[in-house]
């Protein structure tokens, strides 16, 4: 190896050290105490596509990891007070995004109208914005910057079966001018703010009013050239399938009904490539069982190629106006620190420790080759090798023996560990030969991930993150 390098490598193993403030062990069945929320840079916005077009970068080219948090309702119901308390716990927690309609329809206390009483209009629908009621949105995209969070504003949410969840039936009244003027405002009003990505959509196909929801594209695009785009349609439907052929769609997104790893493996060999995330699936309190199955749908999509996912919590994402979906739980504040919301903190730790942008899926079960359970069920089991051959990461639903093939990684000798998703407690298993396949138990009933690193790669144990890209991967 080169001196130069060698020195560096030094360097970076100490800096390595210092920041998890422990010492590799070599041996066996060593555990760690829980880690805290790594301390990483703010990410620089706006977010833009990397060059592989496999993941969202910052303006600094820092791999951005989408920590979401589902909050339909956020500019709608909160004062500010509130909405920086709710805010801040989710900084707190890791969070790097939040999923919000930019006019609300139904979910609130007397929708459209915020919390201080204003509505978005004035008159018409779309033509005649109301400058109190976006002066309080400006807050709180304001207020998400100066906490590192993103804000996937949707301009206008339809409404699954174009309801009146939505504001598909107001769209059905306007013309395509309207339309394309109601565009051209809010492009014009948030082209400056830094930390936006446009939802186009929401919970609809907008097959049956395209062409207006088109207008609303290309009226903000007339203003805003800067943010990228993406779409939330039926569950179902990924973003691009109505829209194949839109130049403006920078991000596809996945949306499943709990058995997410399918969509994400179809998003995966889409050509050329698009970068993914999942938008929406299982919600707490509302149709996920456990906590569990929550946790699967991020480790699912980052393992099969996603960037990220949003998590949901019923009530948090319309603060105590949920309508029927968890009509006994009304106190948002009391579910902001659950065992989802935990759980989205230890994924984001793990990731954030290891070069997850590198991650390639292993489709073909060559990487994990045996455990991997019954594909199409919530058991299955999913893992990726880094490009790099610095890592290997595999995620199980449940506890059972599998085999692990360490030929995807650089040298040969990896070092073992696995991982408490529900916890954020890592514990080393020991060191093994990659040249032929090692076979691996939990250590305890429940869900697992099993972290294998290449050994000349001198990373922190799992959950203890460093910024990587600021430091070489001895290799």
């Amino acid at each position: 190896m080169d001196p130069t390098l060698r020195r560096l490598n030094r360097q970076r193993l100490i800096i390595t050290l210092v920041l998890s403030g422990l010492l590799m062990s070599c041996g066996g069945g060593k555990e760690s105490n829980p880690p805290a929320t790594p301390s990483l840079a703010t990410p620089t916005y706006p977010l833009t596509v990397a060059p592989t077009e496999r993941h969202m970068v910052d303006q600094s080219a820092k791999p951005f990891l989408l920590v979401g948090d589902t909050a339909w309702s956020l500019l709608v119901t909160l004062s500010d007070s509130d909405t920086d308390l709710y805010l801040e716990n989710r900084k707190q927690h890791g969070f790097t995004a939040v999923l919000a309609n930019l006019i609300e329809h139904k979910f609130a206390a007397s929708p459209p109208a915020n919390f201080y009483g204003f509505t978005p209009f004035i008159g018409q629908p779309f033509t005649t914005p109301r400058e109190a009621y976006f002066a309080h949105v400006d807050y709180v995209v304001k207020s998400a910057a100066e906490k590192g969070i993103a804000i996937f504003l949707v301009p206008l949410y339809l409404g699954g079966g174009c309801s009146d969840e939505g504001w598909c039936p107001e769209v059905q009244n306007a013309t395509i001018a309207d339309m394309r003027a109601w565009g051209e405002y809010v492009g014009n009003r948030y082209t400056s703010y830094e930390n936006i990505v446009w939802v186009i959509g929401g919970d609809m196909d907008p097959t049956p009013i395209k062409t207006k929801v088109q207008a609303v594209v290309e009226g903000i695009l007339s203003r805003d050239t800067r943010h990228p785009f993406t779409v939330h349609n039926s569950r179902g439907i990924m973003a691009v399938t109505p829209w194949p052929e839109a130049a403006w769609l920078n991000i596809n997104s996945t949306y499943t009904n709990g058995i997410d790893y399918q969509q994400a493996i179809a998003a995966y060999k889409i050509s050329p490539p698009k970068p993914f995330f999942l938008i929406e699936s299982l919600y707490e309190n509302n149709k996920a069982p456990n906590a569990q199955l929550l946790r699967a749908q991020s480790y699912w999509t980052v393992l099969n190629g996603g960037f990220g996912n949003f998590f949901g919590n019923c009530p948090v994402w319309g603060f105590g106006f949920t309508g029927h979906y968890c009509p006994a739980l009304t106190d948002w504040r009391a579910q902001l620190d659950t065992p989802g919301a935990l759980g989205m903190q230890h994924f984001q730790a793990l990731f954030n420790s290891r070069r997850w942008e590198a991650l390639i899926p292993d489709t073909s079960e060559t990487v994990l080759m045996t455990g991997n359970g019954t594909f199409g069920e919530t058991d299955y089991a999913t893992a990726a090798c880094a490009a790099d051959g610095s890592s290997i990461i595999a995620y199980l639903p449940s506890a059972r023996a599998i085999t692990i093939s360490g030929a995807c990684l650089t040298g040969n000798t990896m070092n073992a560990w696995w991982y408490d998703p529900s916890k954020g407690v890592a514990t080393q298993i020991g060191t093994f030969p990659t040249t032929t396949p090692q076979h691996f138990t939990p250590p305890a009933s429940g869900d697992w991930v099993l972290v294998v690193d290449s050994s000349v790669a001198s990373f922190p144990e799992p959950g203890r993150s460093i910024d990587l890209a600021k430091e070489e991967i001895k290799m």
